[in-house]
């Protein structure tokens, strides 16, 4: 005879401590699989590999908390590695990449004022500023790659802080201050209000449509600053940058439990989810498994994480 209560407290338990059980059991798999996986080259590497992804996850969190959704962000991240690498032309690089952020929040305004004030839905809001960016990203370049070699811009994604790259030590910093705003403060406690009960919430007093556009702030931010280690990494920028990249930073949002229904996330399993999606890459590229076969996995990995939170929830 089966217990209820002992089956409930599985069910949770594997509901809160899904993306951990999961992370762990694909290090366990792959490093058995791939001796090579564990050494401190490759893991570092994994670090660095979703350090552009895992920035941009940040602000898709906050999105997809907040009840949002924007595609835009990978057409951000081009317009914005564009602009950084060209205004070096007319201005030291940290006055260019502070310009730079500016535009991902003013994108960020412009996406939440046609969400919270149109009332346009947000996938297909951000489907027309992403049409309208990519647009902008080739005006701006005339089609053609630009290139920059200021050492101190290329620190950003080439320098080290000791043995540890700093585009980890960024992406560490960024997801720490991440967290820190969605747990401790009132923009992300009310964000969190918003994705789960927006009229409640607005019959409590918050100021919904503010806060729906301080979520997109957040992701044209997360979104340019991905776009400036983005240029500083590669010293290069083409038109076609950032293509597919606002589909991983949702997925890695996803996988690490934001509910795709709103209310409910954390930027540190957001975190695990990046590295999740780097690690199946990296260990599929050691092995030798065909890039096809991995975008087939990695929808399959999407389509699981999503379906055990709808059912998760269905059985709360």
């Amino acid at each position: 005879m089966s217990n209820p209560g002992a089956s409930s407290k599985i069910t949770g338990f594997l509901g809160k401590y899904k993306i951990l059980i999961a992370f762990l059991v694909l290090i366990i798999v792959i490093s058995f699989m791939t001796p090579n996986f564990l050494s401190w080259r490759n893991i570092i590497n994994v670090f660095r590999q979703s350090s552009i992804i895992g920035i941009m996850a940040i602000g898709a969190t906050f999105v997809i908390i907040g009840g949002g959704f924007d595609i835009s962000v990978g057409s951000l991240l081009a317009l914005t590695a564009a602009m950084v690498v060209g205004l070096q032309s007319y201005m030291h690089w940290f006055p260019a990449m502070l310009v730079v952020l500016l535009v991902g929040a003013a994108f960020g305004v412009a996406n939440g004022f046609l969400t919270s004030k149109i009332h346009i839905p947000p996938i297909i809001a951000t489907l027309g500023t992403m049409t309208i960016i990519r647009g902008i990203v080739y005006m701006y370049t005339g089609g053609y790659p630009l290139y920059v070699d200021s050492e101190g811009f290329a620190f950003i994604g080439n320098g080290y802080v000791g043995p540890v790259p700093f585009p980890i030590i960024l992406l560490l910093a960024l997801v720490a201050l991440g967290q820190f705003i969605l747990v401790r403060t009132k923009f992300g406690r009310y964000s969190c209000a918003i994705g789960g009960n927006k009229e409640a919430a607005r019959l409590s007093g918050v100021k919904v449509d503010f806060y729906i556009i301080m979520t997109f702030v957040m992701g044209g931010v997360m979104a340019a600053m991905s776009g400036v280690v983005y240029a500083s990494r590669l010293l290069s920028v083409t038109p076609l940058a950032g293509q597919g990249y606002e589909l991983d930073a949702i997925a890695s949002a996803v996988i690490g439990g934001t509910s795709v229904s709103g209310g409910e996330g954390s930027v540190l399993r957001t975190l695990i989810g990046a590295l999740l999606l780097t690690m199946i890459t990296n260990a599929f590229n050691l092995i030798g498994i065909d890039l096809y076969v991995q975008y087939v996995f990695k929808g399959l990995v999407i389509l699981a994480a999503v379906g055990f939170d709808s059912f998760y929830k269905a059985r709360s």
